[in-house]
């Protein structure tokens, strides 16, 4: 693992506690779950993000600052 990368240590998160966890807001991972790039099991009806699914998730993200659109 990279310096840089995000522990993940728990089994599995709620939003607002891997939102913490990868330094995001809860908005913009909610974001990421809507457009179905990061996908949540649920229990009962809360949603958990799996160690497994958020390290997926943080590996796919780009390595790159992408540029703005002008």
């Amino acid at each position: 693992m990279k310096p840089s990368e995000p522990v993940l240590d728990k089994i599995a998160y709620s939003i607002p506690n891997f939102a913490k966890a990868v330094d995001l807001s809860i908005e913009k991972v909610r974001q990421h779950i809507e457009r179905g790039e990061l996908v949540p099991s649920y229990v009962d009806f809360k949603p958990l993000i799996m160690r497994e699914e958020g390290e997926r998730w943080l590996r796919a993200r780009p390595a790159e600052r992408p540029e703005s659109a002008a």
